[in-house]
């Protein structure tokens, strides 16, 4: 029987690859992302100045959040890009004033607080899940892990089998969606949901993957 030597520059280089595998997953989950919102409002209408206070107030007291204020009577292109929005929400027009971010339209806004009630909202995940089961422990497990990597994003639990309220509410988010809850957690976020949770290899990576795609990395902020 033959024992298998590899020689010493071989081990040492094969440590090195491993540590640099370990470190890029740490710098991933550590790296900072930050969702973005676009404002649209129409200044020969309404300037919209409360609401824009309101807005930036908002964005000021929640970390990872981007602004981008957009009125359509500065440029076209402005009206060209809610019509794209419009379009691929199956909607006829967005009423102004709007705010678009994480799949989320909220048109025809009347106040501060609705503003901040919606926001509020989606820039929530929540995770419905039950006491005991595996699939939700390791769900846990993995948003705790990635809680730092998105400031803005709010993440709570909901426990529906001792909550009759947080039940319902799963079933009407399963039914707004026509999908149906097989299994738990199911998890609501950036207006879609996923039933179940497998690993961060599948299910994990899939999450990531549509909070990034509402996001970008956030840029260190100038010193004055």
């Amino acid at each position: 029987m033959f024992g298998l030597f590899l020689p010493k520059n071989l081990i040492v280089a094969t440590v090195a690859i491993l540590a640099i595998g370990t470190a890029s997953q740490t710098v991933q989950a550590q790296q900072t992302q930050c969702f973005s919102i676009e404002f649209f409002y129409d200044s020969s209408v309404n300037d919209a100045a409360e609401l824009r206070s309101s807005l930036e107030s908002f964005a000021k007291d929640r970390t990872g959040l981007v602004l981008h204020i957009r009125d359509v009577n500065e440029d076209n292109a402005v009206q060209e890009r809610i019509n794209v929005i419009a379009k691929h929400f199956r909607m006829s027009s967005i009423k102004l004033p709007a705010i678009y971010g994480l799949k989320n339209v909220i048109a025809d806004i009347k106040s501060k607080e609705q503003l901040q009630n919606r926001l509020k909202e989606i820039l929530r995940l929540t995770a419905y899940v039950r006491k005991g089961c595996p699939h939700c422990r390791d769900a846990k497990a993995f948003l705790a892990k990635y809680r730092s990597r998105y400031p803005a994003l709010e993440i709570r639990y909901r426990e529906v089998i001792t909550d009759a309220t947080a039940n319902r509410e799963m079933q009407a988010v399963v039914r707004r969606y026509r999908r149906q809850a097989a299994s738990l957690p199911v998890i609501h976020y950036c207006n879609g949901i996923t039933i179940g949770f497998d690993r961060e290899a599948t299910t994990g990576r899939r999450i990531l993957q549509t909070l990034d795609y509402w996001s970008n990395a956030c840029q260190p902020e100038k010193k004055k």
